[in-house]
């Protein structure tokens, strides 16, 4: 054994042996062990009652940390852009709270975790600095443009936004009495809705209580003058006359009501006043009446029974409905029932318009408001007039208006230039919105379905002058040709015109040449074009030979001369006009009416015409049958086949 190893083993040997006490080592025994054993123990326990120190850097952090926090808090209770709502407070509470624990726990971690702490310590510092830095606007992070909540606003914070994102701005007026007067009620696009895909946003603007309100009035029998006055102004009636009598009624008391119950603000409402069994009084000292409202400057007129007159004028200093003066001094004596006086009630300030087309929308919605002005937008394309620049206004520049009233005006949108549009309803609609002329053709396509649009004269995005008018030319379907029906039988005409796509109408004639059910002539000739569905109308032979005509229009002439005068006045379908008969007529000429539909009441009038030239007729054009048919060109009587005079006027109603 070395004499190194010798000596450590009775380095151990000693530290053993002085443990226990002991002035010589111990021999290596398993007492030797066990007394190894506690030796670690107690070197390990001593190591844990060791102080333990606190890492300096983690301590500033979490200082620093606890100071931020404060910080963030006091943001969240007292900068602008934290208090937009209660739902900020208790986040900023819950985070505030959290960090505190936080700290506390850090405080009391062992010095082995510190290295987490600190990180942990930085992250949460760094956040509640970004926080406090975004509350007082001193830091921005980029992000999408959103639509703002407008609810509660002014009407000129929301014009200026519209204005600065290139929205278009439509406002409505809607009356509130939660809302103040030009602050916004509602809007039709979500707050946090991204800005990428709108064009145009929907407001309504409060313009104060509404006067035609439904509430209570109750009976205000007993009430005395002051409960009154009180109750018209917190309730907003616009529309009560008062008056006073003698009566043994309490003074100033109300002794009658014409109305009362659930009934608009505007109702207009009687109260009788009692005066006393008898004036004790035959002069009044005047009161200022200046600055009252012109409801309690009469109020006080009539209880004191003076007469008086009110003369509007405009006042930049007295509110509109307020009186400006007066024509006799407050504290003079006025005689009861004799003395006039006269009230002048503001008119508000006279309001001078100024040039509608030198202004933005935000300078004219601002000018409107502070004058308390209600405006109306309309848009219209106009390529001479700038985008979102005044084209015309209902007031000139120097015009003198009041306030309240309504200034109506056109807004460029620029110059108009072709949209794309999915269908023929949605083009139309866009043009009679904006007022653009345009002119509908029809052609023939056999690509393109029926009432489809072929092509505009415009292509998209194409500019298109004011006054210029866009030509659609629309579908007809496909081309069809129509074939000679003339000779057919009903059946095969059937199956034929099926096949081809076009409609059918069945009218019949007698003929002694043409056998039954076979057709003998055709509305629309063959080997025109049509488009399908169009309707022809076929006159069949119904076998029998047109015989005894003469004799039967001689019986009928024997038989109308014994009718009363009366019937000469008939009018109507199918009816003759005998007023329009040539004095010595022959009523015994006529023929059987030939009579066939077209596509169109003119068309179907051309032909009844042509294929009856004797005949005399009268054609009414109508919007649909008595039987509710509404095909154009139909015919709303059938008289085919009937005998009529050529001195008859046959009046025929024809669906345009």
């Amino acid at each position: 054994m070395s004499k190194k190893k010798k000596n450590n083993n009775f380095n151990k040997e000693f530290e053993v042996g002085k443990l226990n006490n002991d002035s010589t080592p111990l021999e290596s025994t398993d007492k030797e062990l066990d007394n190894k054993k506690s030796y670690a123990t107690l070197i390990e326990n001593d190591k844990k009652n060791i102080p333990k120190k606190k890492h300096f850097i983690v301590r500033f952090f979490l200082m620093l940390l606890l100071v931020s926090c404060v910080g963030y808090f006091i943001s969240c209770l007292f900068l602008e852009s934290a208090t937009s709502s209660i739902q900020v407070l208790v986040e900023g509470l819950f985070i505030v709270f959290f960090t505190i624990i936080f700290i506390i726990l850090a405080f009391t971690s062992t010095r082995r975790k510190q290295g987490g702490i600190l990180v942990a310590t930085l992250l949460l510092f760094s956040y509640f600095v970004i926080q406090i830095g975004l509350s007082a606007g001193v830091i921005f992070f980029p992000s999408f443009k959103q639509v703002d909540n407008f609810i509660g606003k002014d009407l000129v914070s929301v014009v200026e936004w519209a204005d600065a994102n290139h929205i278009l701005l439509e406002q409505d007026y809607e009356y509130s009495d939660m809302v103040d007067e030009y602050s916004i009620i509602s809007q039709n696009i979500k707050p946090g809705t991204k800005l990428q895909n709108i064009k145009s946003i929907e407001i309504a603007v409060s313009e104060g209580p509404n006067p035609a309100k439904e509430i209570v009035i109750p009976s205000m029998v007993s009430w005395d003058s002051e409960r009154v006055l009180n109750f018209v102004k917190n309730n907003h009636l616009t529309n009560v006359s008062v008056s006073f009598v003698q009566s043994d009624k309490a003074v100033d008391t109300v002794i009658e009501q014409n109305k009362n119950g659930n009934l608009p603000r505007n109702t207009e409402l009687e109260l009788v006043f009692s005066s006393g069994e008898e004036l004790d009084y035959s002069e009044v000292k005047l009161i200022d009446l200046t600055k009252k409202s012109e409801f309690e400057a009469i109020f006080y007129l009539k209880q004191h029974h003076i007469k008086y007159e009110v003369k509007q004028e405009f006042s930049s200093k007295i509110k509109r409905s307020f009186v400006t003066k007066q024509s006799r001094k407050a504290l003079d004596m006025v005689k009861i029932d004799e003395d006039l006086v006269t009230i002048y009630v503001s008119k508000g300030p006279k309001i001078k318009v100024i040039d509608f087309k030198d202004k933005s929308i935000a300078d004219i919605t601002n000018w409107a408001i502070k004058n308390k002005l209600k405006l109306e937008f309309v848009d219209r394309y106009d390529d001479s007039i700038k985008e979102n620049k005044i084209i015309e206004a209902n007031y000139h520049k120097g015009d003198i208006i009041e306030q309240g009233s309504t200034v109506q005006l056109v807004i460029s949108r620029g110059k108009l230039t072709m949209p794309k549009f999915k269908s023929l309803r949605e083009f139309r609609e866009w043009a009679d919105k904006y007022e653009i002329k345009y002119e509908e053709k029809y052609e023939f396509s056999n690509e393109v379905a029926a009432g489809e649009v072929i092509r505009y004269s415009y292509k998209t995005g194409d500019t298109i002058k004011n006054n210029d008018s866009i030509i659609v030319v629309i579908s007809d379907g496909k081309k069809i040709e129509v074939p000679d029906l003339v000779g057919m039988k009903k059946a095969d005409i059937i199956s034929k015109l099926k096949k081809l796509g076009l409609n059918y109408n069945f009218v019949y004639k007698s003929s002694s040449s043409v056998s039954k059910d076979k057709a003998i002539s055709q509305s629309i000739k063959a080997s025109s074009k049509v488009s399908a569905n169009t309707t022809i109308t076929i006159t069949l032979s119904n076998g029998k030979e047109e015989v005894n005509k003469r004799t039967e229009a001689s019986n009928n002439k024997n038989n109308s001369s014994n009718n009363s005068s009366n019937n000469s006045n008939n009018s109507g379908s199918g009816n003759t006009n005998n007023q329009n008969k040539p004095s010595g007529c022959d009523t015994s000429k006529g023929a059987s009416l030939n009579i066939q539909a077209g596509s169109s009441g003119a068309q179907t009038k051309s032909m009844i015409t042509q294929m009856n030239p004797n005949h005399k007729f009268k054609f009414n054009m109508v919007n649909n049958c008595p039987n509710g048919d509404t095909s154009p060109g139909a015919v709303c009587t059938n008289l085919e086949g009937v005998w009529k005079s050529f001195c008859d006027t046959i009046v025929i109603d024809i669906v345009n």
